[in-house]
């Protein structure tokens, strides 16, 4: 059930997608009150810009703006504790925490834009052509598998926590209601198990996959439009979290294959501001100077130097041991600073350089990298040996940052299947860092991080207490 308020700013908000290109910037519109849900879908324009609509619902500042990504890896063994996020980098975080409802909040505010369009477009039909109204359904179903992707990590246990995933996910809330049907009883939904969170993000993927294009006519809506392999890549991540590893495998090939999509010469290629729209990145929530989720909630903002340290550090990332994290590898060189290995984890300060401005850097979701990485795991696990297509994937990743002196592995590198599969687990670390994916990869192998163990309470945020009290079929996560 949502609150009064944020029900009024979702609708709002969905109204002004067909008008706007932020639901911020109100001052040059229509009075609300002249806006009706036909309107968003009026003619085939209005239908365009609604869906162009939904990217800017990603931009929320509490989630997938830059705040999402950064809440997996405040939590994870790469960076300091954080106190700038509420008690979420310091696992002190209460029920009633601020950024945790504000998390949250921002996260079903950016679902609500999908489901719109979702709910309106079958109502509209044959305003747009067939051959539009399926991308844009396809580009509204990615948007709401990628949102209950970090939604269902954020604040429940990973999916093997049990062993049919029935523990408590988040609420599925698949239509977008308004204030005539918002506080209906049947509004005050319980949460899913995360099984059938998976299983709708797996549906999403697979309808998204259907119909999204294999690519775009511009470099920018390569970058900031779902494609065919921004789905596959996505789905092949959910896939490894669920343990199917062949599955993963398979769809990462397919990208793989498609030759659509390559690495960049170095590995800061993709967090350059010249480079945003590469062949590396298949899919970012764009960002500029003018769109942007706000300077206080932009990636480059918080893990940037400000006042002489940034909100985040990342000494623990930078003392990795040089056998495992070579001082004249690529990316200690081009994406730490300063570069060399710091004597302790907070003197001194190390900040990541792949988000270098105040707030025009893009939010990396899926790179060729990972895709890489995800085919070279999902094979490394399903092989009865060492899987020598994985050590080759694993190569393509390594060898473009690795000192020149140093050797490419080889079959005979790895003593055994394990070894291989902790080898690419590393490799994710090095390559994926502050990209919202280690935190993650620890939780899904069962395996602690420095901070917390694997399955603690607090491993996962908590409901927001404001949630718990106004819908009486919501339940809290153990210890808040």
């Amino acid at each position: 059930m949502f609150h009064t308020s944020t029900l009024r700013q979702l609708v709002l908000c969905a109204l002004l997608m067909a008008t706007a290109t932020s639901c911020d910037d109100v001052l040059d519109q229509d009075p609300p009150a002249a806006l009706t849900q036909e309107d968003a879908f009026a003619n085939a324009d209005r239908i365009q810009k609604t869906a162009i609509g939904m990217y800017d619902q990603l931009q929320n500042p509490e989630f997938l703006g830059g705040r999402a990504l950064i809440y997996s890896d405040v939590r994870s063994d790469d960076t300091n504790p954080a106190s700038f996020f509420g008690g979420i980098g310091t696992f002190t975080a209460l029920a009633n925490d601020a950024t945790v409802t504000a998390a949250w909040t921002g996260g079903y505010r950016s679902l609500y834009g999908a489901n719109f369009f979702l709910q309106e477009m079958p109502k509209n039909t044959g305003k747009v052509s067939a051959e539009l109204e399926a991308q844009y359904t396809g580009e509204a179903k990615f948007i709401r598998a990628l949102l209950y992707f970090h939604l269902v990590n954020l604040f429940a246990q990973p999916y093997n926590f049990t062993a049919d995933a029935s523990h408590p996910g988040v609420v599925l809330q698949l239509t977008a209601p308004d204030a005539s049907n918002a506080f209906d009883a049947t509004q005050a939904k319980p949460r899913s198990t995360v099984r059938e969170v998976y299983t709708q993000i797996e549906t999403d993927l697979n309808d998204a996959i259907a119909s999204l294009p294999e690519t775009y006519s511009t470099p920018f809506e390569r970058t900031a439009r779902a494609t065919k392999d921004a789905a596959r890549t996505l789905l092949s991540r959910v896939y490894l979290y669920e343990g199917k590893y062949t599955e993963a495998a398979a769809l990462a090939g397919t990208v793989i294959t498609g030759g659509r999509h390559s690495l960049a010469a170095t590995p800061a290629v993709p967090f350059t501001l010249a480079t945003f729209q590469n062949p590396e990145s298949i899919f970012s929530v764009a960002n500029n100077v003018s769109d942007n989720p706000n300077t206080n909630n932009a990636l480059g903002q918080h893990y940037r130097s400000r006042a002489g340290s940034g909100d985040i550090s990342v000494n623990p990332y930078a003392l990795i041991p040089v056998a495992q994290f070579p001082a004249d590898d690529r990316r200690r060189l081009l994406l730490l600073s300063p570069t060399a290995i710091p004597g302790a984890a907070n003197s001194p300060l190390v900040l990541t350089q792949k988000y270098r401005e105040a707030s025009a850097d893009y939010a990396p979701i899926a790179r060729y990298a990972e895709t890489l990485l995800n085919r070279a795991e999902g094979l490394a696990q399903v092989a009865t040996g060492v899987s020598s297509e994985a050590v080759t994937l694993l190569n393509q990743v390594r060898d473009r940052s690795k000192p020149a002196a140093t050797a490419s592995y080889t079959v005979a590198s790895f003593a055994t299947k394990q070894a291989l599969i902790d080898a690419i687990l590393l490799e994710r670390r090095l390559e994926l860092a502050f990209e919202g994916h280690r935190y993650y990869d620890l939780m899904r192998y069962k395996r602690n991080s420095s901070r917390v163990t694997y399955g603690a309470d607090r491993a996962i945020l908590p409901i927001p207490l404001v949630d718990i009290q106004q819908n009486p079929n919501l339940v809290q996560n153990p210890g808040y």
